[in-house]
Protein backbone atom coordinates (compact mmCIF):
# COMPACT_ATOMS: atom_id res chain seq x y z
CA UNK A 1 0.00 0.00 0.00
CA UNK A 2 3.18 2.60 0.51
CA UNK A 3 3.73 2.32 -3.21
CA UNK A 4 0.27 3.66 -4.54
CA UNK A 5 -0.15 6.39 -1.41
CA UNK A 6 3.21 7.97 -3.35
CA UNK A 7 1.86 8.04 -6.81
CA UNK A 8 0.21 11.40 -6.23
CA UNK A 9 4.19 12.41 -6.26
CA UNK A 10 4.91 11.35 -9.42
CA UNK A 11 4.62 14.49 -11.31
CA UNK A 12 4.48 12.33 -14.60
CA UNK A 13 1.56 10.78 -14.03
CA UNK A 14 -0.24 14.11 -13.30
CA UNK A 15 -0.91 14.14 -16.80
CA UNK A 16 -3.09 10.72 -16.61
CA UNK A 17 -6.44 9.58 -15.11
CA UNK A 18 -5.46 7.12 -12.87
CA UNK A 19 -7.57 5.22 -10.42
CA UNK A 20 -6.56 2.43 -8.10
CA UNK A 21 -8.99 0.35 -7.54
CA UNK A 22 -7.26 -2.93 -6.09
CA UNK A 23 -3.97 -4.25 -4.99
CA UNK A 24 -3.90 -7.74 -6.29
CA UNK A 25 -0.05 -8.68 -4.91
CA UNK A 26 2.82 -6.80 -3.03
CA UNK A 27 5.72 -8.77 -2.78
CA UNK A 28 9.77 -8.20 -2.14
CA UNK A 29 10.30 -6.51 -5.19
CA UNK A 30 7.02 -4.89 -6.44
CA UNK A 31 3.67 -4.13 -5.69
CA UNK A 32 0.83 -5.22 -8.58
CA UNK A 33 -2.48 -3.47 -8.51
CA UNK A 34 -5.54 -3.14 -10.77
CA UNK A 35 -6.45 0.27 -12.00
CA UNK A 36 -8.10 2.63 -14.57
CA UNK A 37 -5.35 4.66 -16.45
CA UNK A 38 -6.94 6.80 -18.85
CA UNK A 39 -10.39 5.24 -18.59
CA UNK A 40 -8.79 1.87 -19.76
CA UNK A 41 -8.80 -1.17 -17.92
CA UNK A 42 -4.60 -1.86 -16.96
CA UNK A 43 -2.56 -3.48 -14.67
CA UNK A 44 -0.04 -0.79 -12.69
CA UNK A 45 3.16 -1.99 -11.26
CA UNK A 46 5.37 -0.13 -8.86
CA UNK A 47 8.76 -1.37 -8.11
CA UNK A 48 10.75 -1.07 -4.78
CA UNK A 49 13.98 0.73 -5.08
CA UNK A 50 15.59 -2.86 -4.15
CA UNK A 51 14.40 -4.09 -7.98
CA UNK A 52 17.53 -2.89 -9.82
CA UNK A 53 19.76 -4.15 -6.87
CA UNK A 54 18.76 -7.93 -7.63
CA UNK A 55 19.19 -7.73 -11.43
CA UNK A 56 15.53 -6.83 -11.94
CA UNK A 57 15.64 -5.05 -15.94
CA UNK A 58 12.59 -3.19 -16.49
CA UNK A 59 14.39 -1.02 -19.58
CA UNK A 60 14.82 -4.41 -20.95
CA UNK A 61 11.19 -5.80 -20.43
CA UNK A 62 9.50 -2.30 -21.93
CA UNK A 63 12.57 -3.05 -25.07
CA UNK A 64 10.82 -7.33 -25.21
CA UNK A 65 7.36 -5.86 -25.10
CA UNK A 66 8.12 -3.73 -28.20
CA UNK A 67 9.61 -6.57 -29.89
CA UNK A 68 7.02 -9.03 -29.35
CA UNK A 69 4.02 -6.87 -30.52
CA UNK A 70 3.98 -8.70 -33.82
CA UNK A 71 3.21 -12.14 -31.83
CA UNK A 72 -0.10 -10.22 -29.98
CA UNK A 73 0.62 -12.65 -26.87
CA UNK A 74 1.84 -10.08 -24.67
CA UNK A 75 0.36 -6.62 -22.65
CA UNK A 76 0.27 -3.44 -24.66
CA UNK A 77 2.44 -0.86 -22.49
CA UNK A 78 0.46 2.35 -21.89
CA UNK A 79 2.88 4.18 -19.57
CA UNK A 80 6.12 3.47 -17.78
CA UNK A 81 8.59 5.72 -15.69
CA UNK A 82 11.74 3.81 -15.53
CA UNK A 83 13.07 6.18 -13.03
CA UNK A 84 10.61 5.36 -10.59
CA UNK A 85 9.54 2.23 -11.46
CA UNK A 86 6.44 2.48 -12.76
CA UNK A 87 4.53 0.03 -15.65
CA UNK A 88 0.80 0.64 -16.55
CA UNK A 89 0.15 -2.35 -19.44
CA UNK A 90 -3.68 -3.22 -20.91
CA UNK A 91 -5.24 -5.64 -18.40
CA UNK A 92 -5.62 -9.24 -20.20
CA UNK A 93 -8.72 -10.83 -19.73
CA UNK A 94 -8.00 -14.64 -19.17
CA UNK A 95 -7.77 -16.87 -16.79
CA UNK A 96 -4.57 -18.48 -15.10
CA UNK A 97 -3.85 -21.83 -17.29
CA UNK A 98 -3.84 -24.97 -15.68
CA UNK A 99 -3.39 -28.43 -17.00
CA UNK A 100 -3.47 -31.67 -15.50
CA UNK A 101 -4.17 -35.45 -16.22
CA UNK A 102 -7.62 -34.69 -17.49
CA UNK A 103 -6.70 -31.65 -19.77
CA UNK A 104 -6.77 -32.10 -23.60
CA UNK A 105 -2.96 -32.85 -25.06
CA UNK A 106 -4.11 -29.95 -27.82
CA UNK A 107 -3.46 -27.35 -24.80
CA UNK A 108 -0.02 -28.40 -24.40
CA UNK A 109 0.71 -28.67 -28.04
CA UNK A 110 -0.43 -25.40 -28.75
CA UNK A 111 1.27 -23.92 -25.81
CA UNK A 112 4.99 -25.99 -27.21
CA UNK A 113 3.97 -24.25 -31.01
CA UNK A 114 3.55 -20.78 -29.46
CA UNK A 115 7.09 -20.91 -27.17
CA UNK A 116 9.07 -21.75 -30.51
CA UNK A 117 6.85 -18.68 -32.03
CA UNK A 118 8.60 -16.37 -29.01
CA UNK A 119 12.26 -18.32 -28.79
CA UNK A 120 11.90 -17.39 -32.70
CA UNK A 121 11.98 -14.17 -32.31
CA UNK A 122 14.79 -11.42 -34.47
CA UNK A 123 16.30 -9.23 -31.40
CA UNK A 124 18.78 -6.84 -33.14
CA UNK A 125 22.32 -7.75 -32.25
CA UNK A 126 22.92 -4.80 -29.84
CA UNK A 127 20.00 -5.63 -27.98
CA UNK A 128 20.91 -9.00 -26.97
CA UNK A 129 20.43 -9.92 -23.40
CA UNK A 130 22.57 -13.12 -22.25
CA UNK A 131 21.02 -15.28 -19.54
CA UNK A 132 24.16 -16.31 -18.80
CA UNK A 133 25.55 -12.88 -17.64
CA UNK A 134 22.09 -13.32 -14.69
CA UNK A 135 23.81 -16.75 -13.69
CA UNK A 136 27.18 -14.45 -13.39
CA UNK A 137 25.86 -11.83 -11.50
CA UNK A 138 24.02 -14.11 -9.03
CA UNK A 139 27.18 -15.81 -8.67
CA UNK A 140 29.17 -12.59 -7.50
CA UNK A 141 26.44 -11.59 -5.07
CA UNK A 142 26.37 -14.69 -2.82
CA UNK A 143 30.51 -15.64 -3.38
CA UNK A 144 30.17 -15.10 0.37
CA UNK A 145 28.47 -18.60 0.53
CA UNK A 146 31.23 -20.74 -0.12
CA UNK A 147 30.09 -23.46 2.42
CA UNK A 148 26.45 -23.51 0.46
CA UNK A 149 26.49 -26.90 -1.29
CA UNK A 150 23.06 -26.28 -2.86
CA UNK A 151 24.24 -22.40 -4.24
CA UNK A 152 27.29 -24.33 -5.24
CA UNK A 153 25.62 -27.38 -7.09
CA UNK A 154 23.48 -25.27 -9.02
CA UNK A 155 26.18 -23.30 -10.10
CA UNK A 156 28.03 -26.13 -11.08
CA UNK A 157 24.60 -27.80 -12.86
CA UNK A 158 24.41 -24.76 -14.80
CA UNK A 159 28.08 -24.12 -15.99
CA UNK A 160 27.74 -28.32 -17.72
CA UNK A 161 24.71 -27.53 -18.92
CA UNK A 162 25.33 -23.84 -20.94
CA UNK A 163 25.75 -24.20 -24.31
CA UNK A 164 25.84 -20.59 -26.35
CA UNK A 165 25.86 -22.54 -29.29
CA UNK A 166 21.91 -23.31 -28.61
CA UNK A 167 20.59 -20.05 -27.49
CA UNK A 168 17.12 -18.45 -28.36
CA UNK A 169 15.24 -15.39 -27.53
CA UNK A 170 13.67 -16.82 -24.06
CA UNK A 171 10.88 -15.83 -21.21
CA UNK A 172 12.78 -17.15 -18.41
CA UNK A 173 9.94 -17.01 -15.83
CA UNK A 174 7.05 -19.09 -17.28
CA UNK A 175 5.29 -19.85 -14.26
CA UNK A 176 1.61 -20.21 -13.83
CA UNK A 177 0.94 -16.85 -12.79
CA UNK A 178 2.73 -15.04 -15.86
CA UNK A 179 0.45 -17.62 -18.09
CA UNK A 180 -2.93 -16.81 -18.74
CA UNK A 181 -5.60 -18.24 -21.36
CA UNK A 182 -8.11 -16.61 -23.31
CA UNK A 183 -8.98 -18.94 -26.15
CA UNK A 184 -5.30 -18.65 -27.10
CA UNK A 185 -2.33 -17.88 -24.55
CA UNK A 186 -0.72 -14.86 -23.23
CA UNK A 187 2.57 -14.19 -21.37
CA UNK A 188 3.03 -11.65 -18.74
CA UNK A 189 6.09 -10.54 -17.05
CA UNK A 190 8.76 -10.26 -19.41
CA UNK A 191 11.85 -8.80 -16.93
CA UNK A 192 13.49 -11.55 -16.77
CA UNK A 193 13.69 -12.15 -20.74
CA UNK A 194 17.38 -12.55 -22.58
CA UNK A 195 18.96 -15.44 -24.63
CA UNK A 196 19.22 -18.97 -23.02
CA UNK A 197 19.13 -22.39 -23.96
CA UNK A 198 15.50 -23.39 -25.46
CA UNK A 199 15.01 -26.35 -23.03
CA UNK A 200 15.02 -23.35 -19.75
CA UNK A 201 11.42 -22.40 -20.55
CA UNK A 202 10.33 -26.14 -21.68
CA UNK A 203 11.77 -26.62 -17.89
CA UNK A 204 9.84 -23.91 -16.10
CA UNK A 205 6.93 -25.36 -18.22
CA UNK A 206 7.14 -29.02 -17.34
CA UNK A 207 8.03 -28.17 -13.34
CA UNK A 208 5.08 -25.59 -13.08
CA UNK A 209 2.32 -28.04 -14.48
CA UNK A 210 3.65 -31.14 -13.12
CA UNK A 211 4.34 -32.69 -16.15
CA UNK A 212 4.47 -36.39 -17.04
CA UNK A 213 6.66 -37.81 -19.28
CA UNK A 214 4.69 -38.81 -21.60
CA UNK A 215 2.99 -34.74 -21.67
CA UNK A 216 6.50 -33.52 -21.61
CA UNK A 217 7.26 -35.51 -24.63
CA UNK A 218 4.22 -34.17 -26.49
CA UNK A 219 5.35 -30.14 -25.61
CA UNK A 220 8.94 -31.47 -27.21
CA UNK A 221 7.22 -32.63 -30.03
CA UNK A 222 5.14 -29.43 -30.72
CA UNK A 223 7.84 -27.16 -30.08
CA UNK A 224 10.24 -28.74 -32.88
CA UNK A 225 6.94 -28.88 -34.86
CA UNK A 226 7.35 -32.84 -35.47
CA UNK A 227 10.76 -32.49 -36.79
CA UNK A 228 13.86 -34.44 -35.86
CA UNK A 229 15.63 -32.59 -32.63
CA UNK A 230 18.09 -32.41 -30.35
CA UNK A 231 16.31 -31.71 -28.01
CA UNK A 232 15.30 -34.67 -25.40
CA UNK A 233 13.58 -35.57 -22.23
CA UNK A 234 17.07 -36.25 -20.29
CA UNK A 235 18.87 -32.99 -21.00
CA UNK A 236 15.05 -31.56 -20.28
CA UNK A 237 15.03 -33.14 -17.03
CA UNK A 238 18.57 -31.99 -15.99
CA UNK A 239 17.26 -27.89 -16.55
CA UNK A 240 14.18 -28.88 -14.57
CA UNK A 241 16.89 -29.64 -12.04
CA UNK A 242 18.40 -26.34 -12.65
CA UNK A 243 15.07 -24.03 -12.65
CA UNK A 244 14.84 -25.73 -8.78
CA UNK A 245 18.31 -24.51 -8.01
CA UNK A 246 17.63 -21.35 -9.76
CA UNK A 247 14.49 -21.14 -7.13
CA UNK A 248 16.75 -21.49 -4.10
CA UNK A 249 19.66 -18.87 -5.85
CA UNK A 250 16.58 -16.43 -5.95
CA UNK A 251 15.34 -16.64 -2.82
CA UNK A 252 19.22 -16.12 -1.46
CA UNK A 253 19.84 -13.23 -3.40
CA UNK A 254 16.86 -11.93 -1.95
CA UNK A 255 17.62 -12.77 1.55
CA UNK A 256 21.76 -11.66 0.80
CA UNK A 257 20.04 -7.86 0.16
CA UNK A 258 17.84 -8.14 3.24
CA UNK A 259 14.82 -7.15 1.30
CA UNK A 260 12.86 -10.60 3.10
CA UNK A 261 12.85 -12.05 5.91
CA UNK A 262 14.32 -15.41 5.89
CA UNK A 263 11.25 -16.98 7.36
CA UNK A 264 8.66 -15.45 4.82
CA UNK A 265 10.23 -17.71 2.43
CA UNK A 266 9.86 -21.76 2.38
CA UNK A 267 13.41 -22.81 2.40
CA UNK A 268 13.30 -25.42 4.17
CA UNK A 269 11.34 -27.21 1.72
CA UNK A 270 13.17 -26.57 -0.71
CA UNK A 271 16.75 -27.28 0.79
CA UNK A 272 15.33 -30.50 1.62
CA UNK A 273 14.27 -31.06 -2.15
CA UNK A 274 17.47 -30.34 -3.00
CA UNK A 275 19.54 -32.13 -0.85
CA UNK A 276 17.54 -35.21 -1.64
CA UNK A 277 18.82 -34.86 -5.27
CA UNK A 278 22.76 -34.21 -4.07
Amino acid sequence: MILVQNLHNNLVLKNHNLEVIKIIKSGPVSEISICNFDNIKAILRIDYPCASEINVDRKNEIFTLNQLKILDNTPEVLFSDLPHGILVWRYVEGIEFSFDENSSSDLLKELGTEIKKIHDVDIPKNKKKYFSNDINFYRNLLNNFPKNIILRKGFDLYDKLNNSDNYVFSHNDLNKTNILWRNKFFFLDWEYSSFNHPLFDIAAISNTYNLSKADRLILLKAYANNQSSELNDKNLREWMLFNHYLEYIWNISLIQNGKIDQNALNLKKLEKKLKNII
